[in-house]
């Protein structure tokens, strides 16, 4: 039998998670001097909260132990293991986990461990690993949602804005003479995760009304078959702007879609900041 795992870096909704039987790997992260390694040891809202109040966050590579920790015992039960995790640009998690891996089958060589580098981040990389776990449950062979994952990664759109600039300039993303001049003049930067694996600025918009049209524009132009796929709309603590989202998204193509919604997790929430508003879909991948 084949285990499907992925990780908060992909923002699996629990509803995802429990329709294909995904196991999702909890990215730590540290906050007012507490560290938080187990899902729900803080509400989102509160995580948000505190962000806005000042606090700052701060994510942290999970290590080769606690990797084999979580695998070994399904790899000692009989099962394999399919990782589809967020981009390796983005974490020095994966060096740790390729050590793990290294490891687990130097001590279980009857089994088999494969990762899935999705290039993708949020959900980007979470409807690829929820399409693998359909596959899976649907019965298709290890070797085959592999090739599939590798061949299909690339066919998932992730497009954000973030609310507050301060959070891009403290990732490196932008100046801090762009992000001061672009919060006085209320600028929402566009984002998108690029084909190979790394964020990209791909436009901008004044306001939250422009940016929410912006985000809808992307779903019309780039989605491929988008009615027949999920879709999710994620939030960082932005619960109305989401659901404009959503209403402006179901006018434009039509009631039927298939729509996920839920909260930015803690693992991409750190980075992005409250208010931060994201659509993920199965379309065309930009450069």
């Amino acid at each position: 039998m084949t285990i499907v795992f992925s990780d908060t870096g992909c923002d699996i909704t629990k509803e995802m998670a429990e329709k294909y039987d995904m196991q999702v790997i909890f990215m730590p992260f540290s906050l007012d001097n507490n560290e938080y390694t187990k899902d729900g040891e803080i509400s989102l809202t509160e995580f948000y909260k505190k962000i806005r109040e000042g606090s700052k966050p701060s994510t942290s590579a999970l290590n080769p132990v606690i990797y084999c920790e979580i695998f070994e015992p399904y790899l000692k039960d009989g099962h394999d293991i399919i990782y589809v995790h967020f981009s390796s640009h983005m974490s020095g998690s994966f060096a740790q986990l390729a050590v793990a891996i290294k490891e687990l089958k130097e001590k279980y060589p009857d089994r088999t461990i494969a990762t899935i580098d999705s290039l993708n981040i949020s959900c980007g990389g979470g409807l690829l690993a929820f399409e693998v776990a359909k596959r899976n449950k649907e019965g298709m062979p290890f070797n085959e949602l592999v090739t599939w994952a590798e061949q299909n990664k690339n066919q998932y759109s992730v497009y954000f804005y973030v609310d507050d600039l301060m959070h891009l300039k403290k990732g490196g993303r932008i100046s801090a003479t762009t992000a001061f001049f672009g919060s006085m003049l209320n600028i929402k930067p566009l984002l998108h995760c690029a084909s190979c694996g790394e964020l990209k600025i791909v436009g901008k918009a004044i306001g939250k009304k422009k940016a929410i049209s912006e985000l809808v524009n992307y779903a019309v132009k780039y989605g491929k078959n988008i009615e027949k796929h999920p879709i999710v709309i994620l939030h960082a603590d932005a619960k109305e702007e989401a659901e404009e989202l959503r209403k402006q998204l179901l006018e434009k193509l039509g009631p039927n879609l298939n729509i996920f919604f839920d909260f930015v997790g803690t693992t991409v929430g750190t980075h992005c900041g409250p208010g931060t508003i994201g659509i993920f879909f199965h379309g065309e991948q930009q450069l």
